[in-house]
């Protein structure tokens, strides 16, 4: 029987500078078909620049229309961006975020499908120029993955933290950008996720 996956996210989920052009949801995609040819379904709604109100506008329309047998959400790096040295964050409030998180959540939780929630890898901030006007803090960062793990918990939702894992690594290799991962970087991502849903027989 064919599973439909469903993959609400960012420019990251989008596969973003992944110079072969998949990103790590193709490359999810491959490893899944290479044990199960003609098994799964993938549908990637990640956008370049979606925060988490953004998605859950989009799990809203999406899930409406689609059945879902497993939805990945991974997102809220556009949440975080603060101008240069500034303590304001640009988009939303903590408050504002929990309460999309909890609507994304719920509205998810209405499917019958399967939902795990990644947290969010670090950002290299020895990546941003002089004249970068926006940046994202590796603090916020590790801030927000406790409070989107809380969440998940209290909704009873998978949660998979891969960020003290990432920090250990060579970012400055694994990365194209501040916060976008290179093609070996997605592909790290692919294998993690893979391991992960094997692991919890989420596929």
């Amino acid at each position: 029987m064919l599973k439909h996956i469903g993959i609400i996210g960012d420019s990251i989920a989008h596969g973003y500078f992944d110079e072969e052009n998949l990103g790590w949801v193709a490359r999810l995609g491959q490893l899944l078909l290479a044990e199960h040819r003609d098994f799964y379904l993938f549908n990637n709604m990640a956008e370049e620049g979606d925060n988490i109100a953004d998605a859950t506008n989009r799990a809203a329309c999406e899930t409406a229309l689609r059945n879902f047998d497993l939805i990945i959400v991974s997102v809220g790096i556009n949440d975080l961006r603060r101008r240069k040295n500034s303590d304001l964050q640009l988009d939303f409030s903590e408050g504002a975020r929990i309460m999309y998180w909890n609507k994304l959540l719920n509205i998810l939780q209405k499917t019958n499908a399967k939902i795990i929630v990644t947290d969010l890898i670090p950002v290299v901030e020895g990546k941003y120029s002089i004249e970068a006007n926006l940046v994202r803090r590796n603090t916020d960062v590790e801030r927000y993955n406790k409070i989107i793990k809380n969440i998940c918990a209290e909704h009873q939702i998978a949660f998979f933290a891969r960020y003290q894992n990432w920090i250990k690594r060579d970012l400055e290799n694994l990365y194209k950008d501040a916060t976008h991962p290179n093609t070996e970087g997605h592909r790290i991502m692919a294998q993690e996720i893979y391991d992960f849903l094997t692991s919890e027989h989420l596929v």
